[in-house]
């Protein structure tokens, strides 16, 4: 799978075991790079990376996309894991995504969620 924003793309590949994954990044100056992710590895990055993000976003204002932007993409869909679950982390509820070869473990409130959830179902 090969995806194109501007002159920057990037290649995705996973292995016909599951065992290992390839991102190719090309860059505006035409070069390219290739990371090769083994299955055991690929949650610690994928943590690490949205951690990072979301620590330096805390501080910032509400990111705005435009219409046809980020999320609003046409193109942009949500992702449909493999399995889904509650774990519990240290007295915490935990929403374990399973995508095979990767497990995203996201922290929850669950009064926040069944907020969220009743005003969706509300909105409906």
């Amino acid at each position: 799978m090969v995806k194109r924003i501007g002159s920057m793309a990037w290649r995705v590949e996973v292995g016909a075991d599951g065992q290992l994954f390839a991102l190719g990044v090309r860059t505006d100056t035409g070069r390219e790079y290739e990371v090769l992710l083994g299955t055991a590895d690929s949650t610690p990055i994928l943590s690490d990376l949205l951690n990072e993000i979301a620590r330096v976003h805390r501080g910032l204002p509400p990111r705005v996309f435009a219409p046809d932007a980020g999320p609003h993409h046409p193109r942009s869909v949500p992702l449909q894991p493999l399995a889904t679950r509650i774990e519990d982390h240290g007295g915490q509820p935990v929403l374990a995504l399973d995508f095979g070869g990767t497990i995203l473990k996201v922290q929850i409130d669950p009064a926040a969620l069944q907020r969220d959830l009743a005003a969706y179902q509300a909105s409906r």
